[in-house]
């Protein structure tokens, strides 16, 4: 190696040690904890929600497999292919917001809804939103801290999203009990307290816009989707097959929900 080699070589390394190393507990981190919890907050009280719903407009159960079950494919083949767009084209954080701006957009059908097909666009309209912004925004994360904090950041961002999810439909509940129903034309009157889960959603867009930071903005337009699956290394590919098939005995838990709420 010439000595100009050695000597920039001897500089960077130099440039790296002077860096200041990076906060596991940053603006992005937290940013996307406060919008995670949100963005749950927002649709999981639909989750909870929806089989009575159903119930009180008389929709049969198996509408609800169908909503669920298609919704959740949409949300899983989005996965598959948002980190692909994002790579292809740049600006994961746009598409992030795009994702959590569509989570409210899906909550204004199923506030509207009368019967099952605009329960069902919701549905997937909010999970379409899912699918798109989960990979990106961990992919954020994970470029905003050093590999010997990940654990801790992926850590208190599942924290605070579980928060959401057990405070959201929490609230909900609590809501639509202090409802009174004689003060609604119907039955499924009531319901309509799905229009302020609208709250929650737009925050987390306006959180997620003004707290999380993504430097990367390059694109890749030579980028193809089978040959970048090809080159995942082999035991990936054996843990997507295992996750694939426990996948497949899953079923969602808004079906025993509905259990509960219409045994008959």
């Amino acid at each position: 190696m010439s000595d100009a080699k050695q000597a920039a070589l001897a500089a960077a390394q130099v440039q790296v040690q002077q860096e200041p190393p990076k906060r596991w507990l940053n603006r992005t981190v937290v940013g996307a904890g406060v919008t995670s919890a949100l963005g749950d907050f927002c649709y999981e009280t639909t989750t909870v929600l929806l089989p009575g719903f159903l119930a009180v407009l008389s929709i049969p159960a198996a509408a609800l497999g169908l909503i669920e079950g298609v919704a959740d494919a949409v949300s899983s083949f989005t996965k598959m292919f948002s980190g692909y767009i994002a790579d292809k084209l740049g600006h994961r954080k746009l598409l992030v917001l795009i994702g959590y701006a569509l989570t409210p957009v899906g909550q204004i059908f199923l506030a509207l809804a009368t019967s099952w097909p605009l329960l069902l666009l919701g549905r997937l309209v909010s999970w379409f939103g899912k699918g798109l912004r989960g990979p990106l925004r961990d992919a954020i994360v994970l470029q905003a801290v050093s590999p010997e904090t990940r654990g801790r950041a992926f850590g208190f961002h599942r924290a605070t999203d579980t928060l959401g999810a057990v405070i959201g439909p929490l609230l909900g509940v609590a809501i639509l009990g202090w409802v009174q129903p004689w003060q609604w034309a119907d039955a499924s009157g009531p319901f309509r307290v799905l229009w302020l889960s609208l709250i929650p959603g737009v925050l987390a867009v306006v959180a997620f816009l003004t707290l999380v930071k993504d430097p990367q903005q390059s694109s890749n337009p030579a980028l193809k989707f089978i040959g970048s699956l090809r080159n995942l290394p082999p035991r990936f590919k054996r843990y997507l097959g295992a996750v694939g098939i426990f996948g497949i005995g899953d079923f969602s838990h808004s079906l025993l929900i509905l259990a509960v709420v219409d045994p008959g």
